[in-house]
């Protein structure tokens, strides 16, 4: 009986975790500043996201990889070695935050930080299009941890056998 796949998902769902997490934290930094201003020449806040796309396996852990297999002399000995290797070798992928040098001019001549013509530069943060993304990430992460809960059950019943 080979329940190695089982111990994958841990990992998998321990990725989703942290990237819907870092999702998060970044929603909650451009909601917290979308109401900030700024004079000219003042440095101003810029709307953050992060990149969904997971990263290319860099050569380190490729050719760490390529050395583990060879120091195994029967794949056999030790089924699914290669796998769990893999997985419990490498660093948690770090999220790609992409910052957007986008800003709004509202005219606001009354305003102590508006320029010469009377406007206040503030940052592009559409607060809604925001929620939404929380709301997206909070479901996401709600979805991985009722996926561990489920792989637990798994794990503890198959241990009962």
């Amino acid at each position: 009986m080979r329940i190695q796949g089982l111990f994958t998902v841990f990992g998998h769902v321990a990725r989703g975790l942290t990237s819907e997490l870092t999702r998060l934290e970044t929603v909650s930094e451009n909601i917290s500043n979308a109401n900030q201003v700024a004079a000219d020449g003042e440095p101003l806040y810029h709307r953050k996201s992060v990149d969904p796309r997971p990263r290319k396996q860099p050569f380190r852990s490729l050719l760490r990889d390529r050395t583990l297999s060879l120091r195994r002399t029967n794949r056999a000995h030790l089924p699914g070695a290669g796998e769990r290797t893999r997985w419990y070798g490498e660093p948690w992928p770090v999220a790609k935050t992409i910052v957007h040098p986008n800003e709004r001019l509202i005219y606001d001549p009354t305003h102590p930080k508006a320029n010469a013509q009377g406007y206040v530069r503030t940052p592009d943060i559409n607060v809604v299009q925001e929620m939404m993304d929380m709301i997206t990430s909070t479901r996401s992460y709600e979805a991985n941890t009722t996926v561990l809960n489920a792989a637990k059950q798994v794990a503890k019943r198959t241990l009962e056998l």
